[in-house]
C-alpha cells in the first residue's frame, strides 16, 4: 500500500496497517486446447519428455535486471542505511509465484524506509504493494511502469502502458480473478488502497471458492487468502477489491485449463483441467502432440489434487461427458446436457480415457459433504461415503454449512448409473443424524448406531470424518439399507467373535468356520461398535421368522421361527430352492441358547425319535433300544433313558432311570427281558443350553413265556425237545380241546410262539372267559420258533386259556405264550 510516486527521484509514503496471511489454490476454465480423436490410448511411454515440445510459457521469469542481488539486497542495503534504518537487510518473506517473490522488510509493519527500485523510467519505492504489482507486470506482460497507488494500479492501466491487459470487475458472473491478475482495493480510510498479484484460485464453476495472492507490504509470509463467494471477490479490514487486470493470453497463468505440463526431471505428461494435472497415457487422444509446459516439483505440488467443481470433462475414447463434484467425474446423459449450467459456453476439457478409468487426479466418488442438486429433479444431496444423502429444503438447517457451501448442479444419469456414486455408503462411513444427533457406521448400507466413545476406536476415524445428514434418510432408506443384508461379516470392537448376518440377525462365527470358509472368512470385514449387538436399532436379537440358514459343512438347511434353527425338508441340493439360505457356522446352532456371541439364536428342548426295536416282541433275553441324536437349535449334549417291567400276573413297576443311564451320551441301551417280562424304555435329551426334553413314547418288548409256565395242562399235550426250540422245548397236542391254562394274567395283547407246518392245527385263546380269537398254525413250509400275535385289544384279567381248535388230525405245537401289558 504505497502513495503515488510522480517521478524516478520521489519514493511513495507509508499508509498500511499489519495484517494477517491465508492461502489458496486453482483457476478458472479457458478455452479448449486439443480434440478428442482415437479410441483406443497408445501406452504411456508414448507421451514423453523427449516426444513433447518446449513450453511456449515461462514458469519462472528469474530475478530483474535491476536488481543487485536477491530482493536487491546489495543495492538496498546502503541506501537504506544512509536512510537511517538499522534493521535486517532485504530479503524475501516466503511469497513467490513464477519466479517473482515478495520481498521485506515492510514499510508499514517494519517501519523501513522506502527505497526507489533501480530500473529506469516511473520509480516505485521497495517494498511497497505497487512495486511488487508493477515488477510482476513488466517481468510477465512487458509493462512500463506508470504512476498509481496501490487503489489505482487497475483504475489507472492504459493500453499504451503494454502488456495487452483487459480489466473486469468484481462481481462479474464467470469471472474470478485467476493466477496472474493484479487487483486493486480501495479503502475509504486513505488514498492510497492495496494491490495484489493473484497466484492461485479455487473458485468452482458457481462462482465459489478462494483466491491466494503475493500481498507485499501486508503479511508476515507475503500470502494472503480471500473468498470469492458468487462471483464476488471479498476484501479485507476496510479494503475492498473493486477489479483486476487480466491477461486474455495467459501469461500470467502457465498452468491454466488446457495446459499440458511435465514436472522438470520426469517424462509424465498431464493436462490442467479444473485446476488439477490429470494424466495424458497418449496423444493420440488429443489428435497430434501438443506444447508441453516444464514446471518444477513445488509448482507442481501447488496445482489442485482434484478438478474444481462444476468442471466439465470428455472421455477421449468414448466421448462421454462428466461433470466434476467433490473431485469425482460425475457421468451427464444427453436428455440433461442442455439443462446444465453454462452448457455451450463453458469450456468442455478432453482428458484421457486412461485417466477416467484409473481415476488419476480424479476421486472415484466425490469426497464426503460435497453438496449436489439434480438438474432434472431440483433435489439435492450431501455425500456421504460416495453415496447421495437426501437434503430436502425444510432439513438443510440439519447439515452443518449448507448455506456456507457451494452446491454443485448434476446430471440424473450417475443415480441410474452408479458408476462415480454409490447407492448406500461406503462400509465404515460414520454419519450423525442431524436431528436426533444420534451417529452411525455404515455396514452394507445399514447404519448401525455407535456411540462417539467406539466411533474414536473404529478405523479411520477422525475429529471431522462423521457426516451430518437429515433425519429423511434415516426413515425412508432410499440410499441407506434398514439393516445389513444376509451373508455381511460383523466384527465388533469389544468381542473376540465375528458374526455373520442373517434375517437381520448376528450369528456368531467361530475361529475355524472363518478360516475354513470364504464366505465366513472375517478378513478385511466391517469393524462395528457393540453397542447394536447389545441394542438392536438396525440389527435384530434373534433372525426373522422365516429365515433360511445352512451350515457351510451339511447339506441340510434349517428355518427360523421365534428365533429357533428347526430342520427343514427344504432340498437345498435342487436347483429348484425356493430361496437360497445364509451360510452360517454349524456351531451358531449348536450353541443357541447360549449366553454371550451364541445368544442370538433362540433354544428349544429336543426331542428324541427312538428307531428301534421295531418289533414287540423277542425271543431273546435283551432289549436293545436305539434312537438318532436330535438335529435341533441347540445341540444334545446327552440323554436319559428310564425303564419299567411288567409280567402277566404283575402290574407295571414305577419308573426308573438306573445310575449308568442318568446321562447317556451313546444312541442305545441295552436291557435284559426275563421270559414273560415286558420292558418299557423311555427317552429324552438335555441339550448345551440345559433344556430337558420331554420323554419319548415308550417303546416296549414283550419275551414270551416257556410254555412250561402253564398253571394247568389238560390231557392230550406232550413234550418235545430240541435246541433249535424256544427255549429248548415245546407241548404238541393232535386232540381238539386239549387246553393250556395260566391263572391271574393280565393283558391287552396275547399271541403263541409256535412250529408251524402244512397241515398244522388252529388255537383258540381266551382270558377270563372271554374268547379273545383264533390262530392258524398252517403254513406251506415248516418254521419253528414263529411269533403269531391276536390284534391289540383292551386290556382284561383272568386266566389266560390256550386250547386246540382243530380237528384231531391236526396236530398243534405251542412253543411258548406272549402275554403283552405294553
Amino acid at each position: 500500500m504505497t502513495r503515488l510516486v510522480a517521478r524516478t527521484p520521489r519514493r511513495g509514503l507509508l499508509q498500511v496497517s499489519a495484517v494477517s496471511a491465508l492461502v489458496v489454490l486453482g483457476g478458472l476454465l479457458a478455452p479448449v486446447v486439443g480434440t478428442a480423436a482415437a479410441t483406443t490410448a497408445a501406452p504411456l511411454a508414448t507421451v514423453s519428455a523427449t516426444t513433447a515440445p518446449a513450453s511456449p510459457t515461462a514458469t519462472n521469469v528469474g530475478a530483474p535486471s535491476w536488481w543487485v542481488g536477491d530482493c536487491d539486497a546489495t543495492r538496498w542495503g546502503p541506501i537504506a542505511a544512509r536512510l537511517g534504518w538499522t534493521g535486517v537487510g532485504s530479503h524475501r518473506l516466503g511469497a513467490s509465484y513464477l519466479g517473482v517473490p515478495v520481498c521485506g522488510p515492510r514499510p508499514a509493519v517494519d517501519g523501513s524506509p522506502n527505497v526507489q527500485w533501480g530500473r529506469a523510467g516511473w520509480g516505485e519505492a521497495e517494498w511497497q504493494c505497487v512495486e511488487v504489482a508493477q515488477r510482476f507486470m513488466a517481468q510477465v506482460y512487458g509493462t512500463v511502469a506508470y504512476g498509481a497507488n496501490g487503489s489505482q494500479v487497475v483504475n489507472n492501466y492504459r493500453a499504451s502502458y503494454g502488456g495487452g491487459l483487459v480489466r473486469i470487475n468484481n462481481g462479474t458472473v464467470g469471472k474470478a480473478p485467476q493466477p496472474g491478475d493484479i487487483v486493486s482495493f480501495t479503502t475509504p480510510k486513505n488514498p492510497y488502497g492495496h494491490v495484489v498479484v493473484v497466484t492461485s484460485s479455487t473458485v468452482d464453476g458457481n462462482g465459489n471458492g478462494t483466491v491466494t495472492m503475493l500481498s507485499q507490504n501486508d503479511t508476515a509470509t507475503g500470502w494472503r487468502t480471500l473468498p470469492v463467494t458468487a462471483w464476488t471477490m471479498s476484501g479485507f479490514g476496510s479494503l475492498t477489491p473493486y477489479a483486476w487486470l487480466h491477461d486474455p493470453a495467459g501469461r500470467g497463468n502457465p498452468l491454466a485449463d488446457g495446459t499440458f505440463v511435465r514436472v522438470t526431471g520426469t517424462a509424465a505428461v498431464y493436462r490442467i483441467v479444473g485446476g488439477a494435472p490429470v494424466r495424458v497415457s497418449s496423444w493420440a487422444s488429443f489428435g497430434s502432440t501438443n506444447p508441453v509446459a516444464v514446471v518444477d516439483a513445488p509448482q507442481f505440488a501447488r496445482l489442485r489434487p482434484v478438478p474444481a467443481d462444476g468442471t466439465y470433462l470428455k472421455d477421449s475414447s468414448t466421448g462421454a461427458m462428466y461433470r466434476t463434484a467433490g473431485g469425482s467425474p460425475l457421468q451427464i446423459s444427453k436428455a440433461d446436457a442442455p439443462t446444465m449450467p453454462g452448457w455451450g459456453a463453458s469450456p468442455v476439457w478432453t482428458v484421457d480415457h486412461w485417466a477416467l478409468v484409473q481415476g488419476d487426479h480424479l476421486l472415484p466418488v466425490p469426497a464426503d459433504r460435497t453438496q449436489v442438486c439434480r438438474v432434472d429433479t431440483h433435489d439435492c444431496f450431501v455425500i456421504a461415503g460416495g453415496a447421495p444423502m437426501a437434503v430436502p429444503a425444510t432439513a438443510t438447517g440439519q447439515v452443518p454449512g449448507w448455506s456456507s457451501r457451494p452446491r454443485t448442479v448434476v446430471s440424473s444419469a450417475e443415480f441410474a448409473s452408479w458408476a462415480h456414486l454409490r447407492p448406500v455408503p461406503a462400509d465404515g462411513t460414520l454419519l450423525c443424524d442431524g436431528s436426533t444427533m444420534t451417529c452411525y457406521s455404515t455396514v452394507d448400507g445399514a447404519p448401525l448406531v455407535t456411540p462417539a466413545v467406539d466411533a474414536r476406536r473404529l478405523p479411520g476415524w477422525t475429529a471431522t470424518a462423521a457426516v451430518t445428514v437429515p433425519h429423511l434418510e434415516f426413515t425412508r432408506e432410499v440410499h441407506l439399507r434398514g439393516a445389513p443384508r444376509d451373508g455381511t461379516v460383523l466384527c465388533p470392537l469389544d468381542q473376540k467373535t465375528c458374526f455373520v448376518v442373517a434375517g437381520r440377525a448376528p450369528l456368531a462365527i467361530s475361529p475355524a468356520a472363518a478360516a475354513a470358509v470364504p464366505a465366513l472368512s472375517t478378513t478385511g470385514a466391517a469393524r462395528v461398535s457393540s453397542y447394536e449387538f447389545l441394542h438392536p436399532v438396525h440389527l435384530r436379537l434373534r433372525p426373522v421368522d422365516g429365515t433360511l440358514i445352512q451350515p457351510f459343512d451339511s447339506p441340510g438347511a434349517y428355518v427360523v421361527t421365534a428365533g429357533v434353527a428347526t430342520p427343514t425338508a427344504l432340498d437345498m441340493t435342487s436347483a429348484a430352492a425356493a430361496a437360497v439360505p445364509v451360510v452360517v457356522d454349524q456351531a451358531a446352532i449348536d450353541n443357541a441358547g447360549l449366553t454371550g456371541p451364541w445368544a442370538h439364536l433362540a433354544s428349544r428342548p429336543a426331542s428324541v425319535v427312538i428307531t428301534s426295536p421295531s418289533v414287540p416282541v423277542s425271543l431273546t433275553g435283551a432289549m436293545t433300544l436305539t434312537w438318532g441324536r436330535p438335529i435341533a437349535s441347540s445341540a444334545v449334549t446327552s440323554f436319559s433313558v428310564r425303564s419299567r417291567t411288567a409280567t402277566p400276573r404283575h402290574a407295571f413297576t414305577p419308573w426308573t432311570v438306573p445310575a449308568p443311564w442318568s446321562s447317556v451320551t451313546a444312541t442305545q441301551v441295552t436291557t435284559g427281558v426275563a421270559p414273560g417280562a415286558t420292558v418299557c424304555i423311555s427317552v429324552r435329551a438335555t441339550n448345551r443350553a440345559g433344556q430337558v426334553g420331554a420323554w419319548t413314547t415308550p417303546r416296549c418288548t414283550t419275551r414270551p413265556l416257556d410254555q412250561t409256565a402253564a398253571s394247568r395242562l389238560s390231557r392230550g399235550w406232550r413234550t418235545e425237545t430240541s435246541p433249535s426250540l424256544y427255549l429248548g422245548s415245546q407241548l404238541v397236542s393232535a386232540k381238539h380241546g386239549s387246553a393250556w391254562t395260566l391263572s391271574g394274567v393280565t393283558s391287552n395283547q396275547v399271541g403263541v410262539v409256535a412250529t408251524v407246518c402244512p397241515g398244522c392245527g388252529v388255537v383258540r385263546i381266551s382270558l377270563g372267559g372271554r374268547v379273545l380269537g383264533t390262530l392258524s398254525l398252517a403254513s406251506p413250509t415248516v418254521a419253528r420258533r414263529q411269533l403269531l400275535l391276536l390284534p391289540r385289544s383292551a386290556t382284561s384279567s383272568g386266566a389266560l386259556t390256550i386250547s386246540v381248535a382243530s380237528p384231531d388230525t391236526h396236530a398243534v405245537r405251542l412253543d411258548g405264550v406272549i402275554v403283552s401289558r405294553a
